[in-house]
């Protein structure tokens, strides 16, 4: 058996020993599913790659991984149609759902790589609305702040003036200390008696307000830098938040992007229908294929394997109802 033909059988997951017993009108309908089922996995297995790289920021073999893990659930939703004994219709219609919804995020995903450029351009525009609607936010926290900033500045000022005015007046305090020393003095009846003689001295010293001048200079060092801070901040807010607002593009951003660039381009949604229109297509190869065509010998022998033990299965439950 060719390479083909059991790579057929891998994907669509016929039974190569009953295809070994089939005409070449059953080996052409292997091939041709296996033809549809190529083009899927190649379609899909792109997108993933793509996706996984793109939006997700994964490594090389994480978008393979991603492109393995899309290629498994293309396969696995056709073979609910390929290996359908007969015809189900209610089937052929919930892939038809399933094939929108698959061509609607195929065609976006796809369009968000096709449209690339104008997408980035179109970021540009959002970004600037963004700006515009967010500055004034930024602002008024950052205008906020520096009025509490400069209050505190104020008050260490006035607080830091009225102690400088007490420190010129009084630029040193006087203290007094006490000493007592016990002199022996010799009484009448010859005895001695202790007696204390008490010193009186008085030390100027620096006045004790300079230390608390000194603490609310380093404070309002502080405060003032915090207040250089914030003016910078100020400056560059705009910069910054374009910056911010650019560096996090993700797929909802350029789906958005995308969206306004469908609606207000008409040569962009003629593009996007032909897009969804191809997509839609190879989704229903398979589909139609297995409803359109008449059945080839492969199906009739599964079919009629599935009579027989279905005949047999009866026939034995028909005796043992008899013996009972």
């Amino acid at each position: 058996m060719k390479w083909w033909i059991k790579l057929g059988c891998f994907l669509t997951g016929w039974n190569s020993r009953i295809l070994a017993q089939c005409s070449e009108a059953s080996y052409k309908h292997l091939k041709k599913y296996t033809a549809a089922l190529l083009i899927l996995i190649i379609l899909w297995g792109f997108t993933g790659f793509c996706f996984a790289q793109r939006y997700v920021g994964a490594p090389l073999w994480g978008c393979v991984m991603s492109a393995l893990i899309f290629i498994v659930i293309v396969i696995q939703i056709e073979r609910q149609i390929i290996l359908t004994v007969g015809t189900n219709k209610w089937g052929a219609c919930f892939r038809f759902f399933i094939a929108i919804i698959m061509s609607v995020l195929g065609s976006a995903i796809l369009d968000q790589i096709i449209f690339g450029d104008d997408i980035k351009r179109k970021m540009v525009e959002i970004t600037d609305r963004q700006v515009q609607e967010q500055l004034p936010m930024r602002l008024n926290v950052i205008d906020g702040r520096l009025k509490e900033l400069q209050v505190e500045i104020d008050s260490l000022d006035r607080v830091n003036m009225s102690l400088n005015d007490e420190i010129a007046k009084n630029p040193t305090i006087k203290t007094v200390s006490s000493t007592t020393v016990y002199r022996n003095e010799r009484q009448e009846d010859g005895s001695f008696i202790k007696v204390p003689e008490i010193t009186v001295s008085t030390n100027p010293m620096a006045n004790p307000r300079i230390k608390q001048v000194e603490v609310n200079t380093a404070n309002l060092e502080r405060l003032r830098k915090q207040q250089d801070e914030f003016l910078q901040n100020k400056m560059n807010v705009e910069n910054d938040l374009r910056t911010e607002l650019s560096s996090n593009v993700g797929f909802l951003e350029e789906l958005r992007a995308m969206i306004e660039i469908i609606s207000t381009r008409w040569e962009a949604m003629v593009f996007y229908v032909v897009i969804f229109s191809f997509l839609i297509s190879l989704e229903l190869f398979v589909v139609t294929s297995k409803l359109g065509d008449k059945k080839c010998d492969y199906d009739l022998i599964v079919e009629h394997q599935l009579d027989i033990k279905k005949a047999a299965l009866e026939e034995l439950v028909k005796n043992l109802n008899q013996k009972k």
